[in-house]
């Protein structure tokens, strides 16, 4: 049992620094393609939706590796590119309602 136990303990804390490891070179390369005052806006973002600024962060990052982004990003920029995000994500929902007759509807209640 405490093999076990062990065991898994060496997988969390593998997890872990993994995760760490990650979280530095996303925020290496975040230092790089943002300028100080869009990271601020980022870190604005982060605090009131710390999900979607992680989907931010995430796809930046993407970006940076694969050189769609080559210059840093001023404030502006990034402002731009979250209006295009957030314009994607709103797709007009419209519903509609189709009632049916029913042989009960056409005779008057009285």
């Amino acid at each position: 049992m405490d093999q076990l136990d062990q065991k898994q303990l060496e997988q969390l804390k593998q997890q872990q620094a993994q995760k760490e490891q990650m979280e530095e070179v996303k925020k290496s390369i975040l230092t790089q393609i943002l300028t100080p005052e869009a990271k601020q806006r980022l870190a604005n973002i982060k605090l009131v939706k710390p999900e979607k600024a992680e989907l931010i962060e995430v796809q930046l990052c993407q970006w940076a590796k694969q050189g769609k982004i080559t210059n840093q990003l001023s404030e502006d920029e990034l402002i731009k590119l979250l209006e295009a995000a957030e314009g994607q994500k709103k797709q007009e929902t419209k519903v509609t309602f189709k009632r049916r007759k029913l042989s009960s509807d056409d005779e008057d209640d009285i």
